[in-house]
């Protein structure tokens, strides 16, 4: 492995280790009257530092144009989650990518027979 591919994998495996502390997060408004939940809607919420998700207050303004259109009530119940499928997304393209690299800036050996002159070439 020559120095190149070292750097390669060490920029992966930081950019892996970013892509799980800093995560995508939707939040999401579940809205409904006795119990029954009638409406649930969902927004992306943008990228934070997995021990510091977005909080209630944070999904609320990011509701704060449907709260104009669909009242507010106590069954309200306001969230927020990591979307574990982009996470994914980003993990096996940084994955594939190091790879790629790692080919891309492999030395290339030279075999022993490659080094013969052909008949040809006498």
């Amino acid at each position: 492995m020559n120095k190149k591919q070292r750097i390669i994998i060490s920029i992966g495996i930081f950019l892996v280790i970013l892509s799980g502390l800093f995560t995508p997060y939707e939040g999401e408004w579940q809205w409904g009257w006795g119990g029954d939940t009638i409406i649930t809607l969902k927004k992306y919420m943008g990228y934070h530092f997995l021990f510091l998700p977005p909080d209630e207050r944070a999904v609320y303004y990011a509701f704060r144009e449907e709260w104009e259109y669909l009242n507010w009530s106590k069954e309200s119940r306001l969230s927020s989650h990591i979307i574990a499928s982009r996470v994914w997304v980003q993990v096996v393209t940084i994955v594939v990518a190091t790879i790629g690299l790692l080919f891309l800036f492999s030395e290339k050996r030279k075999d022993k027979s490659s080094n013969k002159q052909d008949a040809d070439d006498i």
